[in-house]
């Protein structure tokens, strides 16, 4: 996965969390804000795996 990647997934992130703030039903919200976490969550592990990757081949 790519730098691109990891923004996409940001971006999804933070769309679901424009998306929480704007809906009225309470479940609504709940749903958008765990949708939020799980894209965080992808972009984080993404950055992780990469690092661990160019890590492991730079020397």
């Amino acid at each position: 996965m790519t730098e691109i990647d990891v923004g996409r997934f940001r971006k999804e992130a933070e769309e679901c969390r424009q998306r929480a703030q704007k809906t009225i039903a309470p479940i609504d919200r709940e749903a958008w804000l765990r949708l939020a976490a799980d894209w965080t969550k992808l972009a984080e592990d993404t950055e992780r795996r990469r690092s661990a990757f160019d890590a492991h081949f730079a020397g």
